[in-house]
């Protein structure tokens, strides 16, 4: 997300501005032909991306790879808005969901954007790159932060991912590994992945869960340890509030 936020972008080609109704996205995406972001102002839904699963809750942005596979599963459906666009250059950067503060101004650009495409009057591209700009100014003002502070917190990210399914990982270890204090080290966490330490390790558990979950190979307590969790009834509530199934019936549904 890093990239995106301190890169100055020009937008060659605008190839779409438009409102997806609820439930009317296609489900399944291959080798994306444009850049995209969309605004979700409510529901919530998981895209998953080749190694990367994204939990999109409401006044969230999401930025789609030019050239991406991706599916979206929504488990509470809600309308979208989204623009397709071209950037001058080979730049492709990492997908990413990033919470919006000032989403009134946001969700106006989005509304202006498909105003203008439905009508396309005369310069009606440059009207839309004007208010992509307007968007990608946004949540660059919102979400820079200076490499410095950013590389704070790899040695806590990098602890997360060799040990979040191996033991329970407190929030103030993580501080002390980086030198910085709780409160700090979830604004940056915040600011980065748009959720908080726990969430981020708790994402990365429920990932690991649907995928031992899908493979068919283990029985739910061992996938409860497997994926990092220690209580069986904690995991089980919290899969089925994320998936919306408990994940035996997960499981049994991945074999249909």
């Amino acid at each position: 997300m890093q990239e995106f936020m301190k890169r100055d972008l020009t937008v060659e080609k605008i190839e779409l501005a438009c409102l997806v109704e609820a439930g009317k996205a296609a489900p399944v995406h291959k080798n994306r032909k444009s850049h995209g972001l969309a605004l979700f102002p409510g529901g919530e839904r998981i895209i998953s991306f080749e190694g990367k699963k994204l939990l999109v809750g409401k006044d969230t942005v999401v930025y789609f790879p030019k050239g991406s596979d991706y599916t979206v599963r929504d488990r509470i459906p809600f309308e979208c808005y989204a623009i397709n666009f071209q950037l001058a250059g080979d730049e492709v950067f990492e997908p990413f969901a990033v919470g919006v503060k000032n989403v009134n101004a946001v969700l106006q650009s989005f509304r202006e954007s498909q105003r203008i495409w439905r009508k396309k009057s005369v310069g009606y591209s440059s009207k839309i790159k004007a208010e992509l700009y307007s968007i990608i100014y946004q949540l660059q003002s919102e979400n820079r932060i200076p490499y410095a502070k950013t590389s704070v917190i790899e040695p806590a990210v990098r602890y997360i991912h060799s040990h979040y399914d191996k033991e329970e990982i407190r929030v103030s270890d993580l501080a002390e590994l980086c030198g910085i204090s709780q409160v700090y080290l979830r604004s940056l966490f915040q600011k980065r992945f748009a959720t908080t330490p726990v969430g981020y390790i708790e994402h990365l558990r429920m990932s690991r869960a649907e995928e031992l979950l899908s493979s068919q190979m283990y029985a739910v307590r061992d996938v409860c340890f497997l994926s990092g969790f220690r209580d069986e009834s904690y995991f089980s509530r919290r899969f089925k509030k994320q998936f919306g199934v408990p994940p035996g019936d997960y499981a049994k549904s991945s074999r249909a």
